[in-house]
């Protein structure tokens, strides 16, 4: 054997044992990229390389990329190389091991550094396969043999078997990782109920931990079930299409895909008509349209865009997180819905009760529409209620839009017009999701846009009381109906608790002012102060101009002439005595008038049943609107009620009921002061008469008989004095005791003519007229002259009973005069004040006083004993008399305080 043949020898067995060794070494590696740098150095130092390195080849895009190097220049690491471009894309062109002497001989070297080397490239192939290339090199003198590509081959084979086994490794650890963080997506999905929340999460991990940079997610929109609305996206989708961006499912690749509620992947949408691409969202390759499904109901669309190729084992991926997103949002809209209607149950019970808290009807519909409006969220809410007195109306009573000229209160519909009226005829709720194409719609002033509209009747039993009536630009669902039901069975009972409370009310309050008004009315003294005290009382309360007419009768009891006692007026306030005659003319309105029938003129200057001099009246008046009420006393028409408005009006029952119940009283009170006025001057008449049959009787029983005698004895006192002196001086006397007697007669008859000393009335009249308070103001004022200044403080006193006031009244104008008289004061101060269930009178004055030692307490003993005032006696007596109790504090230069308290 030569020497060389030996050192060849010597060189394999070398070479093989490194070559078992090397195949041990790459067998325990797992991790490929440590694989392949471990790989290209044991191939360099199996065949003595000076550098090398090892690409994989990419079947896709037909390159080979640089994987590991081994002593070679950094910027070959991660190259590709194409068919015919250096030694990779040699081998990768032809497949077959490559010997070169010198690098230069290669095709499109790449490495203008190692031009001069040796070069060895080898494919590495699995089952046929080309999965890699070997690329080795050495500097001059190292040639390459083909007992070094013999080697590099075996070795190939091996470190084939590593590559596949570390590619499945990582292919493993792979689908490991991404399943785990398939698991970490779909927990972070189903870890909230918000759907916001939901996709939001699913956006950003399948971003982060998938590594698309496009997604988005689509919803169906529940109004639109074939439209698709962005909610939540990433990577090239702008900020603008979050809100705004739609798409039906009748277009593009996603529509594809959602029609069939199958996974769409198009590699290359460039190539593909379907593909609709979003607003700004450009040079996009590929699209992954994945529905989102919750049996075969359509949620919505998972789509992913790429500017590079999105495989097909991608797909399985996005299912499964798909499939989770699903239930995610399935549960996220149950339990969206179920939080809404257990919020909307709640705002019903407090709607409710804020309704049952009201009974005031007025403010029991502004707080209901308010509180709906508000809290509910409707664009349009309106109320109506039948007219009790036309129950084919309706009437509007409250109403709140988000247009402010959607809706007038006191609106009139009828229930045959209308979707309200639909559901006021039914009796049931009316649901109408398209407005524009149900022919009943009654526009909303400036609602355009609304959508839909909700009329649910308000029902107590069999009785229709009204309908509630919602609009929206939305649709409505049958939630919305139930909750509307709820609300008007409690809005119907609040209704008729509040009627039947305003009803009440209505009573008292009339109640109240048939007692003011009798009360008022029981002290008036004649017509003039009856007619005063129904303005004061009645048409103060009201806002129409009021009139009290009275006829004036013929002696066969026909009226001719119309006198206007009183008016009031809110501009010039109460005119009373008025006193303006008018004649009286018949018109068409006095049958009904005789009848005792109340009757209303809404525009006189158009009615036909008003007369031309009526008419011409309300012309001059300018108040087209009149009402008529009739006095009636004994089935006959005596008066009238006239009210009468600035502009044409309708007269509502509510308005003229406090005048039509009073209407009574004052006929009554009217007809018994002419009564009595009548029957005064009968009485005064027969009075007169009497008394002077009775004079006559005195004068000629008295006086006249004296007079006769007188005459009797002037006669013969001539002869008597011509008969003796004496006979004549005694007739004379005689003539003069006669004379005298008959003047004693006449003054006696004089002062029985001459009416008795008796209290002064004025007072009492002014107590019964303006009560205790007026009634001292008015003494005060006559009495308070000469330095003598009187105050009166009545701001806590309540008009008493009137024999209670008048003597109150009595005690204090003894007072006032007792002090006039004697105090020497300058200041006196009365004080008038109701407390609980007393009156309370205190009169105190600044003058001299008085010692009660010499005065002693008032009393019948003492009165007959001891020099008591009369005065004193008088109030003493008079505040006994009503269970009161009396008390004075006086001393010299101290003044005197008196103080009388009556119980009520």
């Amino acid at each position: 054997m030569s020497m060389s043949s030996s050192t060849d020898l010597t060189t394999l067995v070398r070479q093989q044992e490194s070559l078992r060794g090397i195949i041990e070494s790459i067998s325990s590696e797992l991790e490929l990229r440590s694989l392949l740098t471990l790989i290209v150095r044991h191939a360099c130092d199996l065949l003595g390389a000076e550098n090398g390195t090892i690409g994989l080849v990419d079947e896709q895009r037909n390159v080979v990329t640089t994987e590991a190097s081994y002593q070679m220049p950094e910027d070959e690491l991660g190259c590709d190389f194409p068919p015919g471009v250096g030694i990779f894309g040699h081998i990768l062109r032809y497949q077959k091991p490559l010997t070169l002497q010198c690098y230069a001989d290669v095709e499109n070297p790449t490495q203008r550094r190692l031009i001069d080397y040796s070069v060895l490239g080898l494919p590495i192939l699995w089952r046929n396969q080309m999965i890699g290339v070997f690329g080795l090199g050495s500097p001059p003198p190292r040639q390459f043999t083909e007992q070094d590509a013999e080697i590099l081959s075996l070795f190939a084979k091996h470190a084939a078997i590593a590559i596949i086994n570390a590619r499945l490794f990582a292919s493993e650890r792979r689908r490991t990782a991404r399943s785990a963080m398939i698991n970490e997506i779909s927990r972070q999905i189903t870890s909230s109920l918000s759907l916001d929340a939901i996709i939001k999460t699913a956006v950003v991990s399948i971003n982060q931990h998938l590594n698309y940079p496009n997604v988005a997610i689509l919803l169906i929109d529940p109004e639109e079930p074939r439209m698709l609305v962005l909610k939540a996206h990433s990577g090239l989708y702008p900020e603008h299409m979050l809100t705004s961006y739609r798409q039906s499912i009748d277009t593009g690749i996603m529509g594809a895909a959602a029609r069939s509620q199958q996974p769409m992947l198009i590699a290359d949408v460039r190539r593909d008509p379907r593909y609709v691409a979003g607003p700004g969202v450009v040079d996009i390759l590929s699209e992954l349209a994945m529905p989102l499904v919750v049996g075969d109901r359509l949620l919505g669309m998972l789509n992913v865009e790429s500017k590079q190729t999105i495989t097909s084992d991608n797909v399985s991926d996005l299912k499964i997180i798909a499939d989770q997103l699903s239930v995610a949002i399935d549960n996220a809209h149950h339990y969206a819905e179920e939080k809404r209607r257990t919020e909307r149950l709640e705002l019903i019970a407090r709607v409710g009760q804020r309704i049952a808290a009201r009974l005031d009807p007025d403010e029991l519909f502004s707080t209901t529409i308010k509180e709906i409006y508000t809290q509910l969220g409707y664009d349009h809410v309106a109320f109506f209620l039948v007219d009790q007195a036309d129950p084919q109306w309706l009437i509007q009573r409250s109403f709140a839009s988000r247009w402010r000229n959607a809706g007038r209160v006191g609106y009139r519909q009828s229930v045959d017009k209308g979707i309200v009226g639909a559901a006021a005829r039914q009796r049931q709720p009316e649901l109408v999701n398209d407005v524009v194409a149900d022919p009943r719609y009654i526009p909303v002033a400036e609602g355009g846009d609304l959508r839909a509209e909700l009329a649910v009747p308000i029902l107590l039993g069999e009785r229709l009381l009204g309908v509630f009536d919602v609009a929206s630009r939305k649709v409505f669902h049958a939630d919305d109906v139930k909750a509307l039901q709820i609300i008007t069975d409690q809005l119907a009972v609040a209704i008729d608790h509040a009627y039947l409370f305003a009803d009440t009310k209505r009573i008292l309050n009339e109640t109240r002012l048939l007692y003011r008004t009798s009360q008022r009315i029981g002290v008036a003294i004649d017509v003039n102060d009856v007619v005063q005290a129904y303005l004061e009382q009645v048409a103060t309360r009201g806002r129409y101009a009021c009139n009290i007419a009275l006829y004036e009768f013929d002696e066969s009891g026909q009226p001719t002439q119309v006198v206007v006692y009183g008016r009031w007026t809110q501009a010039a306030g109460i005119q009373c005595p008025l006193l303006v005659k008018v004649p009286n003319v018949r018109d068409g309105l006095d049958p009904a008038l005789d009848a005792g029938q109340t009757i209303t003129i809404n525009d006189a200057y158009i009615d036909p049943r008003v007369s031309e001099e009526l008419r011409h009246l309300q012309e001059q008046d300018h108040r087209p609107a009149l009402a008529m009420i009739p006095l009636m006393v004994r089935n006959q028409r005596i008066g009238l009620v006239i009210l009468s408005y600035h502009t044409a009006h309708e007269w509502p029952e509510v308005d003229l009921h406090p005048y039509q119940i009073t209407a009574a009283q004052l006929a009554t009170a009217i007809d018994s002061r002419q009564q009595i006025s009548l029957l005064a001057h009968h009485d005064q008449a027969l009075a007169v008469g009497e008394e002077r049959q009775r004079l006559a009787r005195e004068l000629h029983d008295s006086v006249t008989q004296l007079l006769f005698s007188m005459t009797l004895i002037a006669q013969a006192i001539g002869p008597a004095w011509r008969r003796s002196q004496a006979e004549g001086e005694q007739r004379i006397q005689r003539l003069l005791e006669l004379s005298q007697s008959a003047l004693a007669e006449m003054r006696a008859l004089l002062i029985e003519l001459r009416p008795p000393e008796q209290p002064s009335q004025t007072g009492l009249l002014q107590v019964q007229k303006y009560g205790l308070a007026g009634a001292l103001r008015q003494h005060a004022a006559n009495v308070g002259c000469d330095g003598l200044k009187i105050e009166l403080d009545a701001t806590y006193y309540v008009r008493q009973a009137p024999t209670h006031e008048a003597s109150l009244f009595r005690i204090a104008q003894e007072a006032i005069n007792n002090i006039a008289k004697h105090a020497q004061a300058n200041n006196v101060l009365i004080k008038l004040a109701t407390q609980q269930r007393t009156s309370c009178l205190t009169v105190k004055d600044n003058g001299v006083g008085f010692t009660l030692a010499t005065v002693h307490p008032p009393s019948a003993a003492a009165s007959k004993t001891q020099n008591t005032g009369i005065g004193l006696q008088t109030m003493y007596e008079r505040t006994k008399a009503l269970g009161g109790h009396f008390k004075i504090v006086t001393a010299p230069s101290q003044g005197t305080f008196i103080e009388v308290v009556l119980p009520i």
